[in-house]
């Protein structure tokens, strides 16, 4: 293939990364940044809506942030980014997304090479199209940290071996979270359970994430229950059934639900956003899985059991149960499976 970009021949450079929406994402596109550092002069530039901001805070290898504030008046806050996008004069821009949006921000960068995926709706808007991840990596399952990384390797980077994610956690945000289990009387190294997820057919049942825990302190395993912002509710409902010595922690922002992971031993959840963070902290990962593609987004690289079933609907695209009266994917599975996942990794 005739690469449109030689990584080595633009060096020293900017380099810009749209990536709109969906924490998940965001932690996994984290590799793309340290393939980038590895020819030495190119800075980095990314494009992140808030919050999602704080997974790359403290990334040294991001050396940029244009952060979308989508609060009432954001199309002034997009022209505001857009300003400071072109004040960055990037002299590439990848759209990671391929959404409208994203797809507008990368034809506005200024940018002489503008990158985007050739079966994007908005492809008429780069000058350099990527083809499917999967004729780039030259078999049929990619990963999507493969898939945001088949940007970089039809471009030339180096993107093999490819790095793990990197959600950095900062000495503050640790510093806090270290106090607070001090003042609770929880020690590290505990199991910490997160019950919520983004879709119903990703949402393993409350009294089951409950049951669950309640076998654990059983089992004198220390157990500490958390969530998002938003999600509190849960919790209570979760709480309500749960064992006194199962510890509940009130919903925390992205950057201190990271210092929390960093000190558990083991983490269960569903397929969500703050799975892959806790994943790219290294610590071995239970998941209960529902109706994605287990193939696409499994955690990567760190140890990690998946719990799932496996009906002839699976994988699909979740918004909602297209087949049965609830979404039998995750419904369908028990307590016990989950425990026994937990126990081969302990």
């Amino acid at each position: 293939m005739t690469k449109e970009l030689d990584a080595e021949s633009d060096v020293p450079s900017r380099i810009l990364f749209t990536r709109l929406r969906s924490l998940g994402d965001t932690v996994l596109m984290t590799p793309i940044f340290t393939v980038i550092k590895r020819v030495p002069g190119w800075q980095v530039g990314v494009v992140i809506e808030a919050p999602y901001e704080q997974i790359l805070e403290n990334n040294p290898d991001v050396d940029h942030l244009f952060v979308i504030d989508n609060q009432p008046g954001k199309w002034k806050a997009r022209l505001r980014v857009i300003r400071k996008i072109r004040a960055f004069q990037p002299a590439v821009a990848v759209d990671l997304h391929g959404g409208t949006t994203s797809a507008l921000l990368t034809a506005l960068s200024g940018a002489s090479r503008r990158v985007g995926y050739l079966k994007s709706r908005n492809a008429f808007l780069y000058n350099v199209r990527v083809p499917d991840c999967r004729q780039v990596w030259g078999r049929t399952q990619v990963h999507t940290v493969e898939h945001q990384l088949s940007v970089l390797k039809h471009l030339d980077f180096p993107v093999e071996p490819i790095p793990p994610p990197r959600v950095p956690v900062g000495a503050e945000d640790r510093a806090f979270i270290e106090k607070m289990l001090a003042d609770e009387g929880i020690e590290r190294d505990f199991i910490m359970i997160h019950p919520a997820a983004a879709f119903d057919t990703k949402q393993w049942e409350a009294e089951k994430f409950a049951s669950l825990a309640n076998r654990l302190v059983k089992d004198n395993h220390q157990v500490v229950m958390t969530a998002g912002p938003g999600e509190a509710s849960l919790l209570e409902t979760v709480q309500r059934d749960c064992d006194s010595k199962v510890r509940f922690v009130s919903p925390l922002p992205i950057k201190k639900f990271s210092a929390l992971g960093s000190f558990c031993s083991l983490y269960v959840g569903n397929d969500t956003g703050s799975t892959h963070i806790v994943a790219a902290l290294g610590k071995k990962i239970v998941v209960v899985w529902g109706s994605s593609d287990f193939k696409v987004w499994y955690p990567w690289g760190t140890d990690h059991e998946l719990v799932r079933s496996d009906l002839p609907c699976m994988p699909c695209p979740g918004y909602f149960c297209l087949h049965y009266d609830e979404p039998r994917c995750i419904r369908s599975i028990s307590v016990e499976p989950v425990l026994k996942a937990i126990q081969t990794l302990l």
